[in-house]
């Protein structure tokens, strides 16, 4: 597979204060989030770009969440550990929303990474025994 790079948007993180903008990399065996946070009035960036890479052995789903005005890809972590550095994050659940315009590769790279999940669990089960 190659990465996929598909933009995302948290917003209202903090009451609504800060407004977070990056992009989603789908690898081989993790993903990496890059962002930034920006004020949720004027739009000027507040951090420097930052970068989160997870693990598969550290997820436990990845959900493609396609509803009527709002499209989402849901992480849930195995551990609140393993999000814990992304703004918005809470309980080792993280929302990306995704802009129309990229739902099809969003859901297609949701796709690809489910099936590297499922494939890593599999081989990890398999180490297991």
């Amino acid at each position: 597979m190659n990465s996929h790079i598909i933009p995302f948007e948290i917003p209202n993180v903090n009451h609504g204060f800060v407004h977070v903008k990056g992009l989603i990399h789908f690898k081989m065996d993790h993903l990496v989030l890059e962002f930034d946070e920006r004020d949720g009035f004027v739009g000027v960036i507040k951090s420097d770009l930052k970068e989160k890479k997870i693990p598969y052995e550290e997820i436990d789903s990845i959900n493609y969440i396609k509803k009527l005005f709002r499209t989402r890809i849901e992480i849930v972590g195995k551990s609140m550990r393993s999000l814990h550095d992304i703004p918005g994050a809470e309980q080792g659940r993280c929302v990306l929303v995704i802009s129309r315009k990229n739902r099809k590769k969003a859901e297609n790279a949701v796709s690809n990474a489910r099936v590297l999940l499922s494939e890593y669990n599999l081989n990890k089960m398999d180490d297991d025994l």
